[in-house]
């Protein structure tokens, strides 16, 4: 994008995001009053926006680009000070937990839509990790970012990614973001966080527990997957789970619904341990 089209598309993002950053500007980002509706508009207007400079990467284009195996990455350590609260914590985290949104249109009218689903910032350089089938959408227009302190910006890049354990790696457009660190120490029973948006509940907070890992389910296949029991629904693919640390020690995957002999149903959700982000990345 250049110099200009940046600095009309900055402006914009200003005046649509006006209302929800000047909230986020509060001493804590936990107590903001999240508009779902407005999230929604002002994604879906600054895809449309960012279409009209002509300078944005297609989905089409980063879906060709999805066969990276690795990139080379300097990953943050730990940024929250021991002695901050779980409240001051999470609201540090909130920042760099993303609404992901791509633009499409339905085919039964000339109008463009939002889905959305979520990630979170590897890098403050703008490298981010969602959800591979998040950004496997070639018929969709572009995708856009919100972050959690309310800047919003297109995607440039596919770094790496991986198929089968269902993550992509990916570069923003900007600079100054703000990173969750990565850790594989997370046993079972462990106390977690998840940052999702279910169901277009944006900036929704769940705790639970690692309830195990395994492998060798018919959804997931051979990669070794992480159950948790914090809730997340349909529109969270791709957002953190955090320990009591504010590290990144899983990412929302996918939900299985299982029905037993009883006529019960039993819900597991599942994770993709930060292992599989990892293994993506090759230290600089």
């Amino acid at each position: 994008m250049n110099t200009l089209a940046c600095c009309q598309f900055a402006a914009l993002v200003a005046a649509l995001l006006l209302p929800f950053s000047t909230a986020a500007r509060a001493d804590t980002l936990t107590n903001i009053v999240v508009h779902d509706d407005r999230i929604e508009a002002t994604l879906h207007d600054a895809g449309l926006k960012l279409m009209a400079t002509g300078r944005h990467v297609s989905m089409k284009t980063l879906a060709r680009q999805l066969d990276r195996k690795s990139c080379a990455l300097t990953l943050p350590a730990r940024t929250h000070p021991p002695t901050a609260s779980q409240a001051e914590m999470l609201a540090q985290c909130r920042r760099g937990v993303l609404v992901v949104g791509s633009l499409y249109q339905c085919g039964r009218c000339d109008k463009w839509h939002v889905q959305a689903a979520s990630g979170f910032v590897l890098t403050s350089s703008g490298v981010i990790v969602t959800c591979y089938h998040v950004a496997n959408e070639p018929s969709h227009g572009v995708l856009v970012v919100l972050t959690g302190d309310g800047r919003i910006a297109g995607v440039r890049e596919v770094l790496a990614a991986d198929e089968a354990r269902d993550v992509a790696i990916l570069q923003l457009d900007g600079t100054g973001f703000h990173p969750l660190p990565l850790s594989t120490h997370a046993p079972v029973g462990s106390h977690i966080y998840v940052w999702g948006h279910p169901e277009n509940q944006y900036y929704t907070l769940t705790e639970g527990i690692v309830s195990r890992y395994f492998t060798g389910q018919k959804e997931t296949g051979a990669a070794v997957m992480m159950n948790i029991t914090a809730d997340f629904g349909p529109g969270s693919s791709g957002c953190p789970v955090l320990n009591d640390h504010g590290e990144v020690v899983g990412m929302a995957d996918n939900i299985v619904a299982v029905a037993t002999s009883a006529g019960a149903k039993l819900i597991f959700k599942n994770a993709r341990p930060a292992a599989a982000i990892l293994g993506l990345i090759r230290p600089q």
